[in-house]
């Protein structure tokens, strides 16, 4: 659990009034970095979308699944919400899955259905419980990793040695890593078109299509088209399957947390979606207003290194 952001939260309260709109970027370190400006983190893009007239808030918690954050978001996040009263936050995101998805020796650190009803869990309490009547929510895929290209590219050109070599690299731990999260993000695909379908408060985006897309490339085609030829030949980026192409320079710092690419991505399409389908979340139609100086505005100097924030 990271302590610097309860007391960040803890300070927005002071500084700013209570009428002030707020957004909740809620999940594990892919949020949490995300409000990183060296990396171009979505939380960042948000607040210098929003600078002056929204509230961007850190609920992003390193190590973290959607089962050890029940708690977190029951009595912490949710309580803050309730504590402080009207207006209901404008929208929050829900990222998790990251963590969820990667493999022990017995199989998911969280079970598919266990992840599903935490996700529900999250989702139907934002759109039930009185204090956030008015919330929109974002459900964002857990995103691909990216598996380091196999030894024996060569040996591609015998047909022998290369169905050894698939055979190999399809059992590979990091391949069914990559397996694992595309798993847990059809899965939030799908209870995100579910709701998508019972209320207009909900949206989802699929993250995990949308990365693997941007570096899917054959020539003559479209990105969509590229995508759908590598799948059948089993060999989209990242896959860590012979003939596989890693992920670009930029979009990966260790092959799971984002670098600014990934995150440049990922701060584009949350705000198209956001805006499309809710044009109401527009900046011009929130009034810009003096922030009490003693906060760091996103074009401050801590922004440049979070750790120095005033705490």
């Amino acid at each position: 659990m990271s302590y610097r952001y309860f007391r960040r939260d803890s300070r927005l309260d002071k500084v700013t009034p209570n009428d002030y709109p707020r957004i909740y970027l809620f999940g594990d370190s892919l949020t949490e970095r995300g409000f990183f400006p060296q990396d171009v983190g979505f939380g960042w893009q948000l607040q210098k979308y929003y600078a002056d007239r929204v509230e961007v808030v850190n609920e992003g918690y390193s190590g973290q699944t959607s089962r050890s954050l029940r708690r977190q978001f029951n009595e912490y996040l949710m309580g803050a919400i309730k504590s402080r009263g009207p207006p209901a936050p404008l929208f929050i995101t829900i990222f998790l899955g990251a963590n969820d998805a990667c493999l022990s020796l017995s199989g998911a650190m969280v079970p598919l259905e266990e992840y599903e009803e935490h996700i529900r869990h999250y989702l139907n309490t934002i759109l039930d419980d009185p204090a956030t009547q008015e919330t929109k929510v974002i459900l964002i895929s857990p995103p691909p990793v990216n598996v380091p290209v196999p030894v024996g590219e060569p040996l591609l050109d015998n047909p022998d040695a290369a169905i050894i070599l698939r055979s190999v690299a399809s059992q590979s731990r990091g391949h069914r890593t990559w397996e694992s999260k595309r798993t847990y993000a059809k899965k939030i695909v799908e209870i995100g078109k579910e709701y998508e379908a019972q209320t207009s408060r909900v949206a989802v985006l699929d993250l995990w299509y949308s990365l693997t897309k941007s570096v899917c490339r054959i020539e003559g085609t479209t990105q969509d088209d590229a995508f759908y030829h590598l799948d059948i030949d089993e060999m989209l980026p990242g896959s860590g399957m012979p003939g596989a192409k890693p992920f670009d320079k930029g979009y990966f710092t260790d092959g799971l947390h984002f670098g600014d690419k990934a995150y440049e991505i990922l701060g584009r399409e949350l705000l198209d979606l956001a805006l499309t389908k809710w044009p109401e979340l527009k900046r011009e139609n929130f009034p810009r207003r003096i922030m009490n100086k003693t906060w760091p505005s996103p074009d401050s100097k801590y922004f440049q290194n979070p750790w120095d924030w005033p705490l």
